[in-house]
């Protein structure tokens, strides 16, 4: 037993150091000359957070430094990834990096290499499969050396300052699957070559200077999947991509495409996304109603398209035909599904009454029918977008009343229905129910009657136009809750909107689960069309995000304009001219710092100025004219900066830019006790009179009524009189006396 039990344990312990030999054999570090190589590739870095801290020289094994990964057989580097420090490295690649000659994966985006070009070592790196170098503030242009690349599946140089042009020679990298040029500066044409990258799945060569036409040999590129060329400078026609049966997205959008969608597009049936938006396409759109099998985003917008709108496939992730001259009815719309989330017919020629069909389309997001010639009332079936953010449907010639069902779509944000003929009062369920809107036109209507305190509840509120209806009363006092016009938020972005661009193939029997759906987002952002220092403007993006306005201009408002609105600090604009208002102007309205433009003209405001007026120094646009304004026009470098046209109108007014000069200003002017100051001289003159005839009278009286008092009185004066006398004799005396020496 003791001779079995020795030999047991000599065979684990044999069995344990050989298995120990065979992992040390297994493990192997790096290469010292790669590893000086590396540590050349840090010293061209500035590393301002450490990322780098365990490139040491000291640590030997450079296979276990922070984004380096070796082959486990034979030790060399064949991946190198510095992204996961990229925000805090700048300086240049180094020419070390040509050592590993076994590289096979490279990724240096988001390093700050302060406009260095390219460097041509890259291209000797003959191993490389995949090349990454993407928002890294490279200049010049792509080296011809990369053309050496023969082993290269992934090139991305995005969003860099890349020039010259696409090198002829990428024809020769036939393992290229994916492309992404996108973002620089290249230009001339996309070269015939490109036709040859036959593995070729993604290419993405958007926001360049590229012109000339899209190479026919695109259409040789038979798995390619995604094609991005928009935002150049392309021309000719759009190219026949039969060939492409896999296109899933094709985005041609900026550029200079003339001519008409080919049939052929039509039969690229696994299309996803089509943006031919902002070319010259013109013609009718054929029909492609069952082209597609799964959902879709249009963007035809912004062409020259004519004619009525074809039926359309009815699985519409989005679609945006905005831009163009479609005519006809909106009854194709009726045939789309319910996961439609965007929808933009705007500046068209539609017309007729807008279709009933609304409650199978929960997932709209936006709706704009704006700037056509649609008719009828707006229908009830639109309170079932129950998501629905953004409406527009501004300049059409709709009619009647708000329907009542528009309370149920509480996510409202934007709501826009100016330049109709829409009548009735302002709903009372605007303010209680549409509680997030911070934008609300119904201006150039025919509502009537008084606001309705409710409108004070929308604390988002940051543009309110009701101008050009025939609303009466009073401004409500609540305009002082406004809480986004009172204070400068720094919250979300409200303008922008959110929207399924892009839905993978439903399979029968698949359930649709959102957070399971390989799906892609876009977003469409508010724009709004304000009174802006006189004149119609446009604000979009961060100007709207910023902007602060009310317009309760051409109306018959009464009443004085409340002193609770002086509380809205952040106001940019406030007009309410041709109102009926009265009164004087709030005393405290230079606590408006952030005005810029102001509008009360044409109605009946009286008394002075406001010198708080002056305080006001962001103030660019002025006018109080044709009021029953008087007194001077407060002093102040601003006020005096506008035309007399600001201030025309009001009679009694006096003092520059106007002609009426007024008497000397008072030396010390004090505020906020300037109005109590003619009360106060008129009380002094008053005083001064009685106080003057009193004694004037008394004298008379006394001189009339008395002997005693008559007798006194004038032999005072002759004593007077004699003591003049004798001194201005004696005077005169010693002047001649000293003459005469």
């Amino acid at each position: 037993m003791r001779r079995i039990l020795v030999l047991v344990l000599c065979f684990l312990f044999m069995s344990r150091h050989g298995l120990g030999l065979k992992e040390d054999a297994n493990t192997s570090s790096c290469i010292e000359e790669e590893r000086q190589a590396l540590l050349d590739v840090k010293a061209n870095l500035i590393d301002l957070h450490g990322n780098l801290s365990d490139w040491a020289s000291e640590r030997v094994d450079c296979c276990k430094w922070a984004g380096v990964t070796c082959n486990n057989q034979s030790g060399h580097v064949i991946k190198l990834d510095l992204t996961f420090g990229s925000t805090g490295f700048t300086g240049k690649i180094s020419p070390s990096l040509q050592v590993l000659n076994q590289l096979q994966s490279l990724n240096l985006s988001g390093i700050n290499f302060q406009s260095n070009p390219l460097p041509n070592i890259l291209g000797s790196l003959s191993k490389l499969q995949s090349l990454h170098i993407a928002s890294a503030n490279l200049s010049g242009p792509i080296p011809n050396q990369f053309a050496n690349l023969s082993n290269l599946l992934e090139l991305d140089l995005s969003n860099n300052s890349l020039s010259g042009s696409i090198p002829f020679s990428f024809g020769n990298l036939t393992f290229l699957t994916y492309i992404d040029l996108s973002k620089n500066q290249l230009e001339g044409d996309i070269p015939q070559s490109i036709g040859n990258c036959s593995s070729l799945v993604h290419l993405d060569l958007s926001q360049n200077l590229l012109n000339g036409s899209i190479p026919d040999s695109i259409n040789q590129l038979s798995n390619l999947e995604y094609l991005d060329v928009g935002h150049n400078s392309l021309n000719g026609s759009i190219p026949n991509l039969i060939g492409c049966p896999s296109l899933s997205f094709l985005d041609l959008s900026s550029n200079k495409f003339s001519g008409n969608v080919p049939n052929s597009l039509s039969q690229v049936s696994n299309l996803r996304f089509l943006n031919l938006s902002s070319n010259q396409i013109k013609g009718m759109l054929p029909n492609i109603s069952s082209s597609y099998f799964g959902y879709v985003t249009l963007d035809l917008s912004n062409n020259h398209f004519e004619g009525r709108v074809p039926l359309l496939p009815s699985r519409l992730a989005a679609l945006n035909l905005s831009g163009n001259r479609f005519s006809g009815t909106l009854s194709f719309v009726c045939a789309i599904d319910w996961l439609l989330s965007f929808l933009d017919l705007s500046n068209n020629l539609l017309s007729g009454s807008l279709p009933d069909c609304w409650a199978t389309k929960r997932m709209i997001k936006v709706l704009n029918l704006s700037n056509n010639k649609f008719s009828g009332e707006i229908p009830s079936s639109f309170g079932n977008l129950l998501t629905l953010e953004a409406l527009y449907l501004r300049k059409n010639s709709l009619v009647g009343e708000l329907p009542v069902s528009l309370s149920n779509c509480i996510r409202l944000r934007f709501l826009d229905l100016g330049e109709n003929k829409l009548s009735g009062v302002i709903p009372e369920w605007i303010g209680e129910k549409l509680s997030e809107l911070y934008v609300l036109v119904l201006g150039s209507n025919r509502f009537h009657g008084r606001l309705p305190s409710q409108v004070c509840w929308l604390n988002n509120l940051q543009v309110l136009d009701l101008s050009n209806n025939q609303l009466s009363g009073s401004i409500p006092s609540c305009f002082g809750n406004f809480t986004a016009m009172a204070t400068r938020s720094f919250g979300d972005d409200m303008t922008s909107h959110f929207y399924l661009s892009y839905i993978p193939l439903l399979t029968p029997g698949n359930v649709l689960s959102y957070g399971k759906m390989s799906s892609e987002e876009d977003y469409f952002q508010d724009n709004a069309l304000v009174k802006w220092k006189g004149k119609e403007r446009s604000f979009e993006r961060s100007g709207l995000q910023l902007l602060k306005s009310i317009d309760l201009s051409r109306n018959s408002l009464s009443g004085e304009l409340p002193d609770e609105i002086t509380s809205l600090y952040d106001l940019a604009s406030l007009n309410v001219s041709n109102n009926k208002l009265h009164g004087e102007i709030p005393k405290d309205i230079g606590q408006l710092k952030s005005i810029q433009s102001l509008d009360l003209s044409r109605n009946e405001f009286s008394g002075r100025i406001p010198s708080s007026l002056v305080e006001i120094t962001s103030l660019g646009y002025l006018d109080l004219s044709n009021n029953n304004l008087s007194g001077r026009i407060p002093t102040g470098t601003q006020l005096q900066s506008f035309n007399d046209t600001s201030y025309s109108g009001n009679p009694q007014l006096c003092g520059p830019p106007l002609s009426p000069r007024c008497g000397p200003p008072p030396v010390v002017e004090k505020k906020d006790v300037e109005e109590d100051d003619d009360d106060f001289w008129k009380s002094n003159y008053i005083g001064m009179g009685a106080g003057f005839w009193v004694g004037f009278l008394g004298i008379c009286g006394a001189l009339v009524l008395s002997p005693h008092c008559r007798y006194f009185i004038f032999a005072s004066l002759s004593h007077i009189t004699d003591w003049i006398y004798v001194i201005v004799a004696v005077h005169f005396g010693k002047v001649e006396r000293k003459f005469r020496r």
